[in-house]
C-alpha cells in the first residue's frame, strides 16, 4: 500500500540550531504530474530523474523547491511531529482572495508577510490506479531549500536510504502507518488516510458528467478554503502577547494544481468546472507563497493564465479578473511582468461588456494598480496582438498610452459608481507619477480635463473623488508649473467656474450632498489660492470665447472674490451681469474642453439619515433650530474670504507653520491683572473694553505699557494699544502706538558737510568756511578787509588818495589837550555804564524769563489711547452705532471666551503609525519596536517634519509635553489643515505602563497606517481597539514599490486617492498616504451625527456669545463706557 506522511523541514540555523542531524534534500518533483497530456505544454521539464531505491515503495517523495539567489545547495533538518498546531478558526479568509460562502462569513484573519501566500510544498495528485513503474522525480541542481520555511513532505518509511539519515524517524512517536509504533488515530495517520481518500477516484477531470465535474471542483474550492483557513491560523498568538514559532506542519495549498491546470483545457461543456478551476487557481496563486513555486510550475501557471486572460469566453475573463486581484503583482513571482499586457487587455475587454455581473470594480483596480509599472519596467511585452491596434505592443510608452487611454475612456463612461471612483483615483495616481518622474507626458492634460469636467457630474460621490484628486495636486503645483506654466492657474479657474455653475442649483437644493460638495470645492479653491504665488493670482484671466475685452483684464483673484461674494449673498447677485463670474464656456481652449460628455452611473443606495428621535437625544430644540438656520455655503465662503484676507501670500510667518493664529489673550501684558489665564479679574481692569462688530466679530481693545527700548526718545508714547480680534477664521492680535514721525532707525542719512547752501543753486557757496578761517594768527583782519574793499571798490574811498585802512588826519581847530579831555570823558562814561550793567545783571528782577519747551503730558486715564484710536477709526460716531456694540462682562462671557479660544482654527487630524518587523504577529512585539527599517524611516520622514513636543505650538493630538509620549513626532500643516502622527516607534516602550499609554494613544485614532515587513498579511485584531475605522496597510515589494491594502468598516464611504490594491513608487508614497489619511479621516467624521467643521463650531460659539452678551444701550451710555471702561479705577481726570 501507499504510505505518505506530512513532515516539516526546519531551520538549520536559528530556532532549531540544537538539532544537528541533517538530511540532504533528495529530489524535487514537479508540481505538474503526468496526468497532463504530453502535448499540452510546449516547455520541457528540466532536471535529471532517478528511481527511488526501495522496491516496495509505491509513493513518490515530493518536495517543492525554493530557488535562492545564491543558488547554493543547502541541507535541512527533517523532524517528525506527533501533532499539528490546533487553533480555533476564528476568522474568514479575506474577500480579496475569493467569494466565500455566507455560512463561513466572519471577521477575516489574513496572514501577512511572505513572498507568497501559497508557497507550500506541493504533493502531486497521483491517482490511486497510477502505475508503479512511473516514479520519476525531477531534481534541479540550482534548486535548494529555504531552511526558514515550512515544508509539506511525503516520505516513504520504507525508503531506508533516507530514514537511516535521521534517527528521529526511528522514534516511536508516530503511528504505525508512518513507521512508528503508536496505534489509533494520530495526526500523521489522519493525514495519510485523508490523502488516500482524496485520490481514491483518480483523475477528477475524467468525470464524464459536467454537472458532477462542476460540483467536484466546487467542493475542491471549499476544501482548499478550509486548508487556507488552517494555514492562516497557524502560528497565531492566542494571548496576543508573543508570536509563536513557525508551524511544524503546513497544509499543502497547491496540492490540486495539476487537476486545476488540466481542467482549464477541457471542452466547453465542462465550463462550470473550468470556471471553478480558474477561480481556485487565482485564489491559490494570489496568496503569499510559503515556498516559491519552481520554474516548471510557473511555466504551466503562466500559460494557463495567459489562456484565461485571452479567452474568447467572457465568463472566463470575468472569473479571472474578479478573483485575481493586484496581490498577484505584489507577490512578484519570477517573470510575472509577462502577464501585465494580458491583464490590461483583459480588463479592457471586461469593461467594454454590458454584462451586469462583469467585475468592473476589480478591472479598474487592476488597471489602477499598474499605472506606475511602465516607468519602472522599461519594456513590458504583450503576449498577443491587441485587436484594436492590430500590432504587438512591446515598448513602455505604448503600453503606458494603451493603459491610460483605457482609464481615460472609462473615467468618463464607466456606468458603475464604485468603478468610476477607482478610475478617477487611478488617473490621479498616474498624474502624480508622471509629474514626479518629469516625463512630460502629453496625456496629463487630458487626464486633468477629465477630472475637471467630473467636478460638475451629477453623482456627488464621483465628483467628490475628482475634487479630492485636485486637492492632492496642490502639493504638486510646482511640478505642474514645470510641465506647463499655465496649468496651475487653469485648475484654479476650473474650480471658480464650476462653483459658479453649480451654485444656483445647490443653494436651493434639499439634498445635503449638493451643499457639502460646494463646500468641498470652496475648500479646495482655498488650498489652491494659498499654494499659488500672488503674482499668478494677479494675472488676468485668459479671455474666453464669450468674454469681452474689458472683463478679460480682471485678475484671477478678482474672480475668486466675486464667486465667494456670490456664495455669501446668493447666486442672484450676478444674474444681471453675464460676466461677473467665470463661466464654463470661458474655460474652453485647445487644451481643455469644459463640456466633455460624461456617461451616467448607477448610484448606490443613499446613506440613511438619522431619525428625528436620534437627533432629539443629541440636540436640544434651540440647538437644532440654530443648526438649521446656519447656512453652510455662505458660512464657508465667509470663512474662505476671511482666511484669504488674513493669510494670502504670507503663510507661514516667522512663527512657523504650526502658529497660524494669535496665542495672546486679554490677561497677557496687562498691568492690572496678575493671573496667568483669563479670569474675572480681567473684566475689572480699567484698560480693557470688549466690542461686537457687525454681529460677527469680537474685538477687544487693551491699553498696555509701551515696550522699553535702549534709545527711546523722551517724547515716546508711554502706552501701546493692543487689539485682539476673534472671528470665524481665528484669533488675531495687533499692537499699535500713536506716531508723529518716522520710527527711530528709519530716518534718512544726513550729509556730513554742514555747508550753507542757497536754495535753487546748491553749487554756489556764499562764503565758504575755508575762506573765513584762512587768516593766520597775529594779522589784523579788519585792516586787510578795509584795504581789500578799497582796492576792489574805489567808489567807497572818502578821499581818492587815502586808503580806507589809513588813519584819518586830526581835526582842525582842536588842541591836543582838548582831545585828551574828550577822550577821558568818554572813557569815564563807558566805565560807569559798564558798572551799571554789571549791577543790573546780578539783579534777577531785571532779567527776562526764558521760554521753556513744554514737557509732554502723561495721560492719566488707563483707556486714553484706546479711546483715541477708536475715535480716529470713526467707531465712536453715531453712524457706527448699528454695527458696533459693547459686550456684557460677566462670568458666562468669560467661560464662553475660553471655550471659543480652545476651538481649533484649522482642520485637525491625528493618525496612528505602526511598524511591524518580520516575524511579529502580536501586540507586545509590535508596540515594543523602538525603530524601523531605513525604508520605513524614510517614509515617516516624508509624512511631515519632526517637531519637539515640549515646545510645539500647534495641534498636539493628545500627546504630552512631559516626554511620556515621546520627545518628537512627525507633524504636517498647511494654512487649512494640521496633522499629528502618533508614531509607535517614537513613543517610549520601556515599561508596561508606557506600552499601555502608547496603545491608548494609537488605538484611539480613527485612521491607522501599518507598515508591515512581516511574511504574513496584517490581521485587524492584532492591535485591539474599538476605533481604527480605516486601516491603510503598506507592504514593501521586491521591486522597491509598495502595495497598499485598505481595510475599512462597511459604513465608511469611498475615499481616495489611494484605493485597495494600489501599487505606488517610493517617491509618491508619503504624499499619497498623507492625502488618503486626510480623506479617510474626513470620511469617518462624516458618519458622526451633526458633525461640525472647525469654522462651523467657531461660528456657533460666536453667534451664541453675540446673542447672549451683546449689550444694547443709548449713545450716551456707550460713550461713557468707552471713556472709562471701569469707573472704579478712574483717576478723576479727563486724561
Amino acid at each position: 500500500t501507499e504510505v505518505e506522511e506530512s513532515q516539516q523541514l526546519e531551520n538549520s540555523t536559528g530556532l532549531f540550531a540544537d538539532q544537528e542531524q541533517q538530511l540532504t534534500r533528495s529530489s524535487s518533483t514537479s508540481d505538474i504530474t503526468d496526468q497532463f497530456p504530453s502535448d499540452f505544454f510546449q516547455g520541457k521539464k528540466t532536471g535529471s530523474s532517478h528511481n527511488l531505491t526501495p522496491s516496495d515503495s509505491k509513493s513518490v517523495q515530493e518536495n517543492k523547491g525554493y530557488t535562492k539567489k545564491e543558488h547554493e545547495a543547502e541541507q535541512v533538518l527533517v523532524r517528525r511531529s506527533s501533532s499539528t498546531a490546533e487553533l480555533d478558526l476564528k476568522a474568514d479568509l479575506q474577500q480579496s482572495h475569493g467569494n466565500h460562502r455566507e455560512r463561513e462569513k466572519s471577521e477575516s484573519v489574513s496572514s501577512d508577510t511572505s513572498n507568497g501566500y501559497n508557497n507550500e510544498v506541493e504533493i502531486a495528485l497521483i491517482p490511486w490506479q497510477a502505475s508503479e513503474d512511473d516514479h520519476e522525480v525531477n531534481a534541479s541542481a540550482d534548486v535548494c531549500v529555504d531552511p526558514d520555511t515550512p515544508r509539506w513532505l511525503q516520505l516513504s518509511p520504507s525508503d531506508t536510504a533516507n530514514l537511516t539519515d535521521s534517527s528521529e524517524f526511528l522514534a516511536d512517536d508516530c503511528s504505525i502507518i508512518a513507521g512508528g509504533s503508536l496505534i489509533g488515530w494520530h495526526p500523521d495517520s489522519a493525514a495519510v488516510l485523508w490523502r488516500r481518500i482524496l485520490g481514491i477516484l483518480g483523475d477528477v477531470n475524467n468525470i464524464q458528467s459536467p454537472k458532477i465535474h462542476a460540483k467536484v471542483f466546487g467542493y475542491l474550492y471549499e476544501l482548499w478554503y478550509k486548508l487556507a483557513k488552517i494555514r492562516d491560523n497557524l502560528a497565531i498568538s492566542v494571548d496576543n502577547q508573543s508570536t509563536p514559532s513557525p508551524p511544524v506542519l503546513i497544509p499543502p495549498l497547491r496540492i490540486f494544481a495539476s487537476w486545476l491546470f488540466k481542467a482549464t483545457t477541457l471542452p466547453n461543456e465542462y465550463k462550470e468546472g473550468k470556471l471553478q478551476a480558474y477561480r481556485l487557481i487565482c485564489a491559490m496563486m494570489t496568496r503569499r507563497q510559503d515556498v516559491l513555486p519552481n520554474s516548471d510550475f510557473l511555466v504551466h501557471f503562466y500559460f494557463v493564465m495567459h489562456l484565461g486572460l485571452t479567452s474568447e469566453d467572457q465568463d472566463i475573463l470575468n472569473t479571472v479578473i474578479k478573483h485575481c486581484p493586484p496581490w498577484f503583482f505584489f507577490l512578484g513571482l519570477p517573470g510575472f511582468t509577462m502577464l501585465i499586457g494580458d491583464f490590461i487587455t483583459a480588463a479592457a475587454r471586461v469593461l467594454s461588456t454590458d454584462m451586469l455581473e462583469a467585475p468592473r470594480s476589480e478591472a479598474h483596480t487592476i488597471l489602477g494598480s499598474l499605472v506606475c509599472f511602465p516607468n519602472i519596467y522599461q519594456e513590458i511585452p504583450l503576449l498577443r496582438p491587441i485587436s484594436e491596434a492590430g500590432e504587438i505592443i512591446t515598448g513602455t510608452a505604448d503600453v503606458k498610452c494603451y493603459l491610460i487611454n483605457i482609464l481615460l475612456k472609462n473615467a468618463t463612461e464607466e456606468p458603475s459608481e464604485a468603478a468610476r471612483c477607482i478610475a478617477i483615483c487611478g488617473l490621479g495616481v498616474w498624474i502624480c507619477e508622471e509629474l514626479m518622474q518629469c516625463t512630460n507626458h502629453p496625456q496629463v492634460k487630458e487626464a486633468i480635463n477629465v477630472i475637471g469636467v467630473t467636478l460638475k457630474f451629477s453623482n456627488k460621490l464621483v465628483a467628490q473623488v475628482a475634487c479630492d484628486v485636485l486637492q492632492l495636486l496642490v502639493s504638486y503645483w510646482q511640478k505642474l508649473q514645470k510641465y506647463e506654466s499655465s496649468l496651475s492657474r487653469k485648475i484654479t479657474e476650473i474650480l471658480v467656474a464650476t462653483i459658479a455653475f453649480l451654485l444656483p442649483s445647490a443653494e436651493y437644493s434639499s439634498v445635503e450632498a449638493d451643499k457639502k460638495f460646494i463646500v468641498s470645492l470652496l475648500l479646495c479653491l482655498l488650498d489652491w489660492c494659498m499654494a499659488l504665488p500672488m503674482k499668478m493670482l494677479l494675472e488676468p484671466v485668459s479671455a474666453g470665447v464669450l468674454e469681452d475685452q474689458h472683463a478679460s483684464k480682471a485678475p484671477l483673484l478678482d474672480y475668486i472674490y466675486r464667486v465667494l461674494h456670490c456664495c455669501v449673498n446668493g447666486s442672484s447677485t450676478y444674474t444681471q451681469q453675464s460676466h461677473y463670474v467665470l463661466s464654463l464656456a470661458d474655460l474652453s481652449s485647445s487644451d481643455y474642453d469644459p463640456f466633455l460628455p460624461l456617461g451616467n452611473v448607477k448610484s448606490s443606495e443613499p446613506a440613511q439619515c438619522h431619525s428625528s428621535t436620534d437627533l432629539g437625544n443629541l440636540l436640544t430644540v434651540a440647538e437644532g433650530k440654530r443648526r438649521r438656520n446656519l447656512e453652510l455655503i455662505p458660512l464657508t465662503a465667509r470663512m474662505v474670504m476671511t482666511h484669504l484676507v488674513n493669510h494670502l501670500s504670507h503663510y507661514p510667518l516667522s512663527g512657523g507653520p504650526a502658529i497660524l493664529h494669535s496665542l495672546l489673550s486679554e490677561n497677557h501684558d496687562n498691568s492690572y491683572v496678575e493671573s496667568s489665564e483669563l479670569s474675572s479679574e480681567v473684566f475689572r481692569s480699567p484698560n480693557l473694553q470688549l466690542f461686537v462688530f457687525n454681529d460677527s466679530t469680537l474685538i477687544s481693545y487693551l491699553q498696555i505699557p509701551a515696550e522699553k527700548t535702549t534709545n527711546t526718545e523722551p517724547a515716546a508714547t508711554p502706552s501701546d494699544v493692543r487689539v485682539i480680534v476673534r472671528d470665524i477664521s481665528g484669533k488675531y492680535s495687533w499692537d499699535g502706538r500713536i506716531l508723529y514721525g518716522p520710527l527711530e532707525g528709519c530716518l534718512p542719512r544726513q550729509s556730513a558737510m554742514n555747508a550753507f547752501v542757497i536754495s535753487g543753486n546748491p553749487e554756489h557757496h556764499f562764503i565758504s568756511q575755508k575762506d573765513i578761517f584762512q587768516v593766520e594768527e597775529g594779522e589784523d583782519a579788519l585792516d586787510q578787509l578795509l584795504e581789500e574793499i578799497g582796492n576792489t571798490s574805489p567808489e567807497c574811498l572818502l578821499h581818492p588818495q587815502r586808503k580806507l585802512n589809513e588813519p584819518a588826519p586830526p581835526p582842525f581847530g582842536m588842541s591836543y589837550d582838548q582831545e585828551n579831555a574828550i577822550t577821558e570823558a568818554l572813557m569815564r562814561q563807558s566805565a560807569q555804564e559798564k558798572e551799571y550793567i554789571f549791577k543790573c545783571s546780578s539783579d534777577f528782577s531785571m532779567k527776562v524769563a526764558r521760554q521753556e519747551e513744554p514737557r509732554p503730558a502723561e495721560p492719566q486715564a488707563s483707556f486714553y489711547f484706546c479711546r483715541l484710536l477708536l475715535n480716529d477709526l470713526g467707531m465712536n460716531s453715531w453712524d457706527r452705532r448699528k454695527s458696533f456694540h459693547l459686550l456684557k462682562k460677566n462670568s458666562k462671557l468669560l467661560r464662553e471666551l475660553k471655550n471659543l479660544d480652545s476651538r481649533q482654527c484649522r482642520e485637525t487630524h491625528k493618525i496612528a503609525v505602526f511598524y511591524i518587523a518580520e516575524g511579529q504577529e502580536d501586540k507586545c512585539s509590535i508596540l515594543s519596536n523602538a525603530r524601523g527599517s531605513q525604508a520605513y524611516e524614510d517614509f515617516v520622514a516624508g509624512l511631515g517634519w519632526e517637531v519637539d513636543l515640549s515646545t510645539h505650538g500647534g495641534f498636539m493630538g493628545g500627546l504630552q509635553r512631559n516626554g511620556s509620549t515621546g520627545q518628537t513626532a512627525p507633524y504636517y500643516a498647511t494654512s487649512t489643515v494640521e496633522i499629528i502622527f502618533h508614531v509607535s516607534t517614537r513613543m517610549p516602550s520601556d515599561s508596561d505602563d508606557s506600552l499601555t499609554k502608547k496603545l491608548r494613544h494609537l488605538g484611539n485614532d480613527e485612521v491607522h497606517i501599518v507598515w508591515s515587513e512581516h511574511t504574513r498579511n496584517y490581521r485587524r485584531g492584532i492591535i485591539p481597539t474599538d476605533f481604527g475605522d480605516v486601516l491603510i496597510v503598506i507592504y514593501p515589494m521586491k521591486n522597491h514599490m509598495f502595495f497598499i491594502e485598505i481595510m475599512k468598516k462597511p459604513e465608511v464611504p469611498f475615499f481616495g486617492p489611494l484605493f485597495d490594491g494600489a501599487i505606488v513608487t517610493a517617491k509618491l508614497l508619503p504624499s499619497l498616504i498623507c492625502a488618503t489619511c486626510i480623506n479617510a479621516s474626513r470620511a469617518v467624521k462624516s458618519l458622526i451625527p451633526l458633525y461640525q467643521s472647525f469654522y462651523e463650531e467657531r461660528a456657533l460659539y460666536l453667534e451664541a456669545i453675540i446673542q447672549n452678551h451683546k449689550e444694547v444701550m443709548t449713545f450716551e451710555d456707550f460713550a461713557a463706557q468707552v471713556f472709562s471702561p471701569s469707573p472704579s479705577y478712574s483717576l478723576g481726570g479727563t486724561g
